[in-house]
């Protein structure tokens, strides 16, 4: 766990709301959303006296430098690319909220360990299921990540090795690796379902 409490919104108008009740440090919101945008949001953020000081960070697929400077010029503190690499946000919380960081050191497991824990084989769910949970993992939605990971986990036992991993990356922050395990599942199954000569 990083310590950090972690809160997510549909749109803009809910997390301007969200921002009001709960008072952040730090909000990352994308440009694209349904509702209010997140520059209609930056502007009003900006223009609320008690709101006015959170740092804000714009993430977007687009890393042109226009989009980059309209981000900034609109009032935002830093951008942030997708899809979302985890040392970029650890570089920026370190940057914009003085954050120092405290490394616990890891027991090494032996090999052989690993394999007796993981005895049961590792299922992964429909083909449909893989792609959301690759969709949100690319976004960033973590949280989102974490709720869809266990509702797949309550259609089967079956499920539970793969998602109870997907989980537990997830907690870690470690999107890369969660995308590299469903993107190989993700070949796999399709490879499977592609017409055979």
């Amino acid at each position: 766990s990083l310590g950090f409490k972690l809160t997510e919104a549909e749109n803009g108008q809910e997390g301007l709301t969200k921002a009001k009740q709960q008072g952040f440090d730090l909000i990352i919101t994308d440009i694209q959303m349904p509702v209010m945008n997140g520059f209609e949001m930056l502007k009003q953020l900006r223009n609320d006296n008690a709101l006015k000081h959170i740092i804000v960070i714009i993430s977007s697929a687009s890393v042109s430098d226009m989009d980059r400077q309209m981000s900034l010029d609109a009032g935002g503190d830093d951008f942030l690319p997708k899809p979302v690499n985890i040392e970029d946000i650890f570089t920026l919380l370190t940057n914009h909220l003085q954050v120092t960081w405290k490394y616990q050191t890891i027991k090494s497991v032996s090999i052989s360990t690993i394999t007796q824990d993981d005895s049961l084989e590792m299922v992964a769910p429909p083909l449909e299921d893989l792609q959301i949970l690759f969709e949100l993992a690319q976004d960033g939605l973590l949280l989102k990540l974490v709720k869809m990971a266990e509702k797949i986990g309550q259609k089967s036992d079956r499920y539970l090795p793969f998602t109870q991993q997907i989980s537990q990356l997830a907690k870690q922050f470690q999107t890369e690796k969660i995308e590299t395990l469903i993107q190989k599942h993700l070949n796999y199954k399709q490879y499977l379902n592609s017409p055979k000569p």
